[in-house]
């Protein structure tokens, strides 16, 4: 099955796509998203949910932190789409590295945020 972005073929994982292929669909899929294109945004969700899901899910202690941490990072993704398609690495490798110190910022902050209630408590 093929997926059609901005006029353009986007192949799925098989074993006959190349990592040069599919790392210049998902610069394909980046630029499409940082133009508006929520379509490539879903694409880009789908393909990644569960690996960023596991990623806030490591890292923080209760499941609201990792929703709020999961919409933090994707509405950060979506805002930000252009400046994250200009930098070194796969975009998949960049969104993956995004979500990891996102989910890291929301557990130091949620630690500060424990150790303030007991000194307010204590």
């Amino acid at each position: 099955m093929q997926n059609n972005v901005n006029g353009r073929q986007l192949s799925k994982r098989t074993s006959a796509v190349t990592p040069q292929s599919e790392a210049s669909d998902q610069q394909t899929l980046m630029l499409s998203m940082a133009s508006g294109n929520q379509a490539a945004f879903g694409l880009i969700y789908d393909h990644l949910s569960v690996t960023t899901f596991a990623i806030c899910n490591h890292h923080l202690k209760t499941p609201a932190a990792v929703d709020e941490a999961m919409l933090g990072l994707w509405l950060y993704v979506w805002q930000n789409a252009a400046m994250l398609s200009g930098l070194d690495g796969s975009p998949w490798s960049i969104i993956i590295r995004t979500a990891e110190h996102h989910a890291e910022f929301h557990a130091q902050t949620e630690c500060l945020a424990r150790e303030t209630d007991t000194t307010l408590l204590g």
